[in-house]
């Protein structure tokens, strides 16, 4: 049984972040997720691995792929699975080891990540900079580096000014 009284206690504007959080992950991630679905014929979990093998510039063993994107190891298999079946990724053994499966873009997978990539990029621009003014922008990215970073605001206060002015 939890002992909640002894417990440290977040704020009530510590609980509305964290509450906005959610909800504004959610909204975000539902409409951009539908928005590829109708127009790109993939999902935001697909559209996550194209993109990041996209980035590497090369095949990747399964477990960096998994630890560049935002869903789980199994999920990323079943995702990368159902990327193969539609001949947007390929396997392929490592020719230094090869023990070790590696998972890249096709020519079409380049060619439907490059496609979803504008309708994904208008979607972040319309809802996520349009809402928000210059300065709001910058203070949310900010805060959302520091969550993300999971420093506390005694560790932000030690960094240099150029570190600080990235956050």
């Amino acid at each position: 049984m939890w002992n909640y009284s002894s417990m440290t206690k977040p704020g009530p504007e510590a609980l509305d972040v964290w509450t906005a959080l959610l909800i504004a992950h959610r909204r975000l991630t539902t409409q951009l997720d539908g928005e590829l679905r109708a127009a790109a014929d993939m999902t935001l979990d697909e559209y996550d691995v194209l993109y990041q093998l996209r980035g590497a510039g090369r095949a990747l063993r399964m477990s960096e792929l998994a630890a560049r994107v935002l869903i789980s190891r199994p999920s990323t298999t079943r995702v990368a699975d159902h990327l193969v079946r539609r001949g947007w990724l390929e396997r392929r053994y490592d020719d230094a080891d090869r023990r070790v499966v590696l998972v890249g873009l096709t020519r079409e997978g380049g060619r439907a990540q490059a496609r979803a990539a504008r309708l994904h990029l208008d979607g972040i621009a319309r809802l996520v900079e349009s809402p928000l003014a210059g300065h709001e922008l910058h203070c949310v990215s900010g805060a959302l580096r520091a969550l993300a970073a999971n420093r506390t605001p005694a560790a932000r206060s030690r960094l240099g000014g150029e570190a600080r002015a990235r956050m």
